[in-house]
């Protein structure tokens, strides 16, 4: 699995640096940083959450097998 941000349809509302700092920061353009592409264990769930709760729907999940193993 991996965190891909569309910067397209970011509004930058900042919830997903807001609730799961530990997957997201803000960058100096507003922007979400992504710290953890690939999320393990417990940080799936905070992926999905951040996904859940962004108000644009610019975050996303894909299936990425890079970061696993």
């Amino acid at each position: 699995m991996k965190i891909v941000v569309d910067r397209q349809r970011c509004m930058r509302s900042a919830q997903c640096s807001y609730m799961h700092p530990d997957l997201f920061e803000e960058g100096a353009d507003g922007f979400p940083v992504v710290l953890i592409e690939h999320p393990v264990g417990e940080q799936v769930e905070e992926a999905e959450d951040a996904r859940d709760i962004c108000p644009s729907r610019a975050i996303a999940l894909t299936d990425d097998e890079a970061g696993e193993g």
